[in-house]
């Protein structure tokens, strides 16, 4: 054999070999994704699934899209802040505090169209409220998208506890750990898809007299829902109903917190590294000097500039007084502040930075 053709047989085995390797070594990091992390795996879509050269359906098309924009975090702290406003004297708030997560949910006994739903409540993860699979299928004769719901009979956390996957992805719909609930239709609604429960009736409550319809809203950026209320049939009045839960996407960002450093070396020493999302992230630490302290993160509605502003800020938990807070854009993905007694830098969490992050503080 010619030496140059040698050496061209040589360069090819090399690449292959290390493009399988590669392979592997994704396969073996796609685990269940940490906080602010939807997977390591490529998310399949509906276009995978069937054969390439056929035309989809319209509602096909539409659950391709849906399974594209659902997924993520989700949180109305910014819904509590409004309700807190117009709340007259001796009136209760009409929402509570909730966090929902939404994975794609990657298992065959389900399809493809098929996600999981996690809620918590008053910012406590134990507090779960749903769990729950929503299995999609499109529709052609209702040109729409059916929902089959799969409850948990187990309501412990995964994705608030941090848990793998693993736990659920042996589960069939017909598994004992699953109680199937009420199926619903989903519509286009705008720019997003709203979804209603079919039977009105489904949801019953212990004396059989009230019955809920429970809805639930995907745009974008947004995932809302309301539980309507109807007594023998009939929808109660508005003043038994509570509007909409309102809850936006959430960013992850992963933050340090450094403070002054009194020994010989660096300036200031990083004391911790943590995650928090931008609606209504909070994290409680204790100064060098005893104080106990809160850092909160937020997107906010700014009435001065009438608009939504990024904030960073730290609270005195004894007096309750704002410390220092900083502000910026809310796409911005890196924000921070140092004042002298306290440096903090918080970047949108991807592999990029989160090694800056480490680099720019070694060994602390």
């Amino acid at each position: 054999m010619k030496p140059i053709k040698k050496i061209t047989l040589t360069f090819f085995l090399m690449g292959f070999l290390v493009c399988q390797s590669q392979e592997k070594q994704k396969k073996a990091n796609a685990s269940s994704p940490t906080m602010g992390q939807s997977s390591n795996v490529k998310t399949k879509r509906l276009a995978t699934t069937v054969e390439p050269n056929r035309k989809f359906s319209y509602p096909e098309r539409e659950l391709d899209y849906l399974m594209h924009i659902w997924e993520g975090e989700y949180d109305n702290v910014e819904q509590l802040d409004f309700d807190k406003i117009q709340l007259k004297e001796g009136q209760k708030a009409p929402h509570e505090r909730v966090h929902a997560s939404v994975r794609q949910f990657q298992n065959s006994n389900f399809g493809v169209g098929a996600v999981y739903v996690e809620e918590y409540r008053n910012d406590d993860p134990s507090n779960i409220t749903r769990k729950c699979v929503y299995q999609l299928f499109p529709d052609d004769t209702e040109k729409a998208i059916r929902v089959k719901v799969f409850h948990f009979e187990d309501k412990t956390a995964v994705l608030a506890a941090g848990h793998s996957f693993d736990r659920i992805s042996s589960l069939t719909p017909e598994s004992e750990a699953l109680v199937e609930g009420c199926e619903m239709i989903l519509r286009r609604n705008g720019n997003g898809f709203l979804a209603k429960t079919v039977d009105k009736s489904c949801n019953k409550s212990t004396d059989g007299q009230q019955t809920t319809d429970y809805q639930f809203g995907i745009t974008e950026d947004t995932f809302e829902f309301q539980e309507v209320k109807y007594d023998f049939g009939q929808r109660s009045a508005d003043d038994e109903q509570v509007s909409a839960y309102q809850l936006e996407k959430a960013r992850c960002f992963t933050c340090m917190l450094d403070f002054p450093n009194d020994t010989n070396g660096r300036p200031t020493v990083t004391k911790y590294y943590i995650d928090m999302y931008d609606q209504g992230g909070s994290f409680e630490f204790e100064y060098p000097d005893g104080r106990q302290m809160h850092f909160g993160m937020r997107n906010t509605w700014s009435f001065g500039m009438h608009r939504e502003t990024f904030v960073i800020y730290i609270v005195d938990k004894a007096t309750q007084k704002t410390l220092i807070y900083s502000w910026g854009n809310p796409g911005a993905d890196r924000i921070g502040f140092n004042p002298g007694w306290v440096r903090v830098q918080c970047d949108l969490k991807t592999p990029g930075n989160l090694k800056l992050q480490q680099e720019l503080r070694p060994g602390s």
